[in-house]
C-alpha cells in the first residue's frame, strides 16, 4: 500500500552538544506533507526550521549535532528511527541516502550567491546532478540541462555562461533548475526568496507554484514571511523555540488564529487598510535554546500568560480538522481566558 504522504516526520528531537551547553534546536515535532501539497514552516530566526529540514536529508553535522529521537518516512520508506534514548532502531546506509539526496529529495538553500560553483558553467552544474542520479551519458545530461533552464525561464543558450554573468533572481532560477533536474518527490525550499527584491521574489514564487503544479512535486517551504506563505502554501506549521505551536490549513492559520505567538506574528504586519495603525511587535526575544524556560516556552513573551503557564508544559490540542494548537488556554480544566484580538475574532 503506497502512502498518501510524500514525507512523514514523527517526534523529531535534535540537539547540538557544545562546550557551552546542549542546544535544544528541535523539540519533539511531527508533521506530514501530502503528495503535491506545500507545507509552510514559519517562525523567527533560530526557531529550528532549517535544522528540521536538514534532518530529512540527514545532513545534521555530527558532531556537534545529534538526532536524539524520532523517525522520518519518505514515500513509505523509513530513512531512520531513533528511540527516546537516542539509540538507532533503523537507519538506512549513507550510500542509500546519497542516492536519495538530489534525486528523491532536493533542497534550495537560502543564498544563491554561495550555492553555485563560480568556475563551472551553469549547464555543467545542472547536468552533473542528472549524470549522478540518472542513467544517461554526458551529452544527454547536457541536453536535459538545457531543457531545465528553459523550464525555469532561462534560454538554453545561456547554459555556457558562468554564475557571475547572472543576476540574483536568475541565479535563484538556476538553483531551482538544479533542484528539479531529477523531478524529486519532495522539494525543500529554505527561504528561497530572502536575497531577492520584491518584484523578482514574486516572479520566483509564481514560477515555483507553476512548476509544483506541473510536476506534482511536494514542497516544504521554510520562511518567516507570511506573505510568501499565503501565496504558495496549503498547510502551515508555526514553529517557536524548536516546537510546532500551531498547525493547520492556510484558512485555519490566517482566519482562525489560535496561538498567542501566531497572533503576535500577524500583529507585527502593517495594516494596508489603515496605514496609520501602529505595529504591535512581539515583546522580548526568542529564548536561549541552551536554557529554555520551564512550562510553555512562549510564556515570557505572552500577554495572556498566567502562573500556570510558567510551570506546566502545554499539550498539543486538536481544535478542528487538522487544526492543532499547543496552548494551555485550549486544554480542558484550565481557567486561562484569551479575549479580543485575532484569537477571538480570526484574521481581520
Amino acid at each position: 500500500m503506497t502512502s498518501k504522504n510524500s514525507v512523514e516526520v514523527k517526534d523529531l528531537v535534535v540537539h547540538f552538544e557544545t562546550v557551552d551547553g546542549v542546544v535544544k534546536a528541535v523539540n519533539n515535532i511531527s508533521f506530514n506533507i501530502e503528495k503535491g501539497k506545500t507545507l509552510g514552516l514559519v517562525g523567527e530566526t533560530g526557531a529550528g526550521k532549517t535544522t528540521a529540514a536538514l534532518s530529512i536529508l540527514r545532513l545534521i553535522p555530527n558532531p556537534p549535532g545529534k538526532i536524539k529521537q524520532g523517525q522520518i518516512i519518505l514515500e513509505g520508506k523509513k530513512l531512520f528511527e531513533y528511540d527516546s534514548e537516542g539509540e538507532a532502531i533503523e537507519v538506512i546506509s549513507e550510500n542509500e541516502m546519497e542516492k536519495i539526496r538530489g534525486n528523491e529529495v532536493s533542497m534550495i538553500f537560502q543564498d544563491p550567491m554561495t550555492s553555485l560553483n563560480p568556475v563551472m558553467t551553469v549547464e555543467s552544474q545542472i547536468s552533473e546532478v542528472i549524470e549522478i542520479h540518472q542513467d544517461v551519458d554526458k551529452k544527454q545530461a547536457l541536453k536535459k540541462a538545457g531543457e531545465m533552464l528553459e523550464l525555469v525561464g532561462i534560454p538554453a543558450a545561456r547554459g555556457i555562461e558562468y554564475p557571475h554573468q547572472f543576476s540574483g533572481g536568475m541565479k535563484q532560477r538556476v538553483i531551482i533548475a538544479i533542484a528539479l533536474a531529477c523531478n524529486p518527490n519532495l522539494l525543500i525550499a529554505d527561504e528561497p526568496t530572502t536575497a531577492l527584491d520584491v518584484t523578482i521574489q514574486a516572479q520566483v514564487l509564481e514560477m515555483m507554484r507553476d512548476l509544483r503544479n506541473k510536476l506534482g512535486t511536494s514542497m516544504l517551504m521554510i520562511t518567516h514571511d507570511l506573505g510568501v506563505v499565503s501565496e504558495i502554501c496549503d498547510e502551515v506549521a508555526i514553529m517557536y523555540a524548536g516546537e510546532i505551536v500551531e498547525y493547520g490549513t492556510l484558512e485555519d492559520i490566517f482566519n482562525h488564529t489560535s496561538h498567542p505567538y501566531t497572533e503576535g506574528l500577524f500583529n507585527s504586519l502593517p495594516n494596508i487598510e489603515n496605514r496609520y495603525e501602529m505595529l504591535k511587535p512581539i515583546k522580548g526575544l526568542m529564548p536561549d535554546p541552551t536554557n529554555l524556560p520551564e512550562g510553555c516556552p512562549f510564556h515570557p513573551r505572552c500577554e495572556y500568560a498566567t502562573d500556570l503557564c510558567k510551570t506546566r508544559k502545554p499539550k498539543l490540542t486538536k481544535l478542528d480538522g487538522i487544526h492543532y494548537v499547543t496552548c494551555l488556554a485550549y486544554e480542558k480544566g484550565t481557567e486561562i481566558k484569551m479575549e479580543g484580538g485575532r484569537i477571538e475574532n480570526g484574521r481581520k
